[in-house]
């Protein structure tokens, strides 16, 4: 398998990759700063063992994975065909159904290479074969130009300050007629009740807020919670999605249960659900183009 996927390898990138022990593709580049932020506060977030994964992954599936789900289809249809890749994969919570369902290949990217090699235990255990890791941020992927059919980034473009220059790399990469998916922190009523951990990616704000995040505080709020992260508008990402090529641009509300270990009350989780689907109080939006 890991010969289908070298088709899609490109060569002079890879010149700064390397494959380790356990066949990840590896970079030897060094991590700087925002992006190092954000790898230090997810390398915290996602400290699994093979045991916590499966017990994190169960409780995901059995609260989230549903409305996830009903979104990402909704713009795509699947098939054993489709070439998945997922940026900051992490877990992998999503691209492990569609390996199921569809038995599509699957392409997973992060910088967290604790995750991946855990990752890649799991999926070993559960016989999946067309599954390829690669540890690199998601700046400049080794991958072809026309190689991606879908690419999917949950919560991940908002922690680069560059997010016109991750869509580029993801139009590079994406077919003709690829679908490009993320879910971004949104900018608005909601984002009051995070202020003290996220970034307005919005002129003068943005360079503000990380003034007092970075000379002030040392970057050890975020470090705290989700690393460097920017919230958007629905304006911005459909103008940030027009300037890369993207057509077919779609922002809506990304609606989803919280985890019921953190809400167990039912009214309290309908309530919270129907507050996520208003575009002035939605935690997350999703952006969705076609190439």
């Amino acid at each position: 398998m890991k010969e289908y996927f070298q088709k899609i390898i490109d060569d002079k990138i890879n010149s700064k990759f390397f494959y380790d022990n356990e066949e990840i593709l590896t970079s030897s580049s060094k991590f700087q700063n925002e992006i190092k932020t954000s790898k230090e506060a997810w390398e915290k977030i996602y400290n699994f063992n093979l045991k916590e994964l499966k017990k994190d992954r169960e409780d995901f599936d059995n609260n989230k994975l549903k409305d996830h789900i009903r979104y990402i289809e909704k713009y795509y249809k699947f098939t054993k065909d489709t070439i998945y890749l997922e940026i900051g994969c992490g877990p992998s919570y999503i691209g492990e159904y569609i390996m199921q369902k569809y038995n599509s290949y699957f392409i997973g990217v992060d910088f967290n290479y604790q995750m991946l090699l855990i990752l890649k235990r799991y999926f070993d255990e559960k016989g999946y074969e067309k599954y390829f890791l690669i540890h690199s941020d998601i700046n400049k992927m080794p991958i072809k130009d026309n190689s991606v059919d879908f690419i999917y980034g949950g919560g991940v473009i908002e922690h680069f300050s560059d997010t016109n220059h991750i869509l580029t790399e993801s139009y590079r990469i994406l077919k003709p007629n690829g679908v490009s998916f993320n879910t971004v922190p949104a900018f608005n009523l909601w984002w009051i009740l995070r202020f003290y951990n996220n970034i307005p990616s919005l002129p003068i704000l943005k360079s503000l807020f990380e003034f007092i995040h970075s000379k002030i505080f040392k970057n050890k709020i975020l470090k705290k919670y989700y690393g460097y992260e920017l919230s958007y508008t629905k304006p911005q990402l459909i103008n940030l999605h027009k300037k890369n090529g993207f057509r077919n641009i779609s922002v809506e509300p990304f609606a989803f249960h919280p985890s019921i270990n953190k809400l167990k009350n039912k009214f309290l989780r309908s309530l919270y659900f129907k507050i996520q689907k208003n575009y002035l109080t939605a935690a997350v939006y999703l952006v969705c183009g076609k190439k």
